[in-house]
Parts: C-alpha cells; structure tokens; sequence
C-alpha cells in the first residue's frame, strides 16, 4: 500500500476557545516485529490553546486512519463537528 505524504491544518472557535486540528501522515515507530518496519497510519489530532500556548501533550481528540483519503474524510468531518467533538470531550 502507498502512503500519500499529508498534512492538513485547520483552526476552530467553540465557545471562545481555540482548537487546532491537524491530520498527518506518521510513521509508526513502536512496532514489535522486524515484520514492521515502515509502518505508516494517518492522524487526525484536536488540539486545545491555553495561556497562548498550544497543548501538543494533551490532546483532546484523536483518531487514526489506514488510509489517504479516509483521513482526508475523518479531517473534514472533525472540522465539520468540532463543537459536537468538544462537548462531548470536554462535557
């Protein structure tokens, strides 16, 4: 299977906050087998900022995807309810 480079960006407002989302192409780098080497998945990740500062160590969504163009789905729907994202994560 071949595995498009990919890097997707989006920034949204819920209630005054920030979120940044972001989907990436990324390289599995704690697999167990020699078997495994080069293992790729895509990434969507929310993002949340606070005091200015983005919290890349706690993310509030996450979800991966073997394929392109389904992470290219899941980016657009999360972007599409991020509010619904966010309630639900956050209560």
């Amino acid at each position: 299977m071949k595995f498009h480079d990919l890097e997707l960006k989006h920034i949204s407002t819920v209630k005054n906050k920030r979120y940044f989302i972001s989907t990436i192409k990324m390289h599995v780098r704690h697999a167990w087998l020699n078997q495994h080497e080069n293992v790729y998945v895509y990434e969507t990740m929310v993002f949340k900022k606070e005091d200015n500062k983005i919290l890349y160590h706690e993310p509030v969504y996450t979800k991966r995807y073997i394929a392109y163009d389904k992470a290219i789905e899941g980016h657009q729907y999360t972007i599409e309810n991020i509010e619904k994202i966010i309630e639900k994560v956050e209560g």
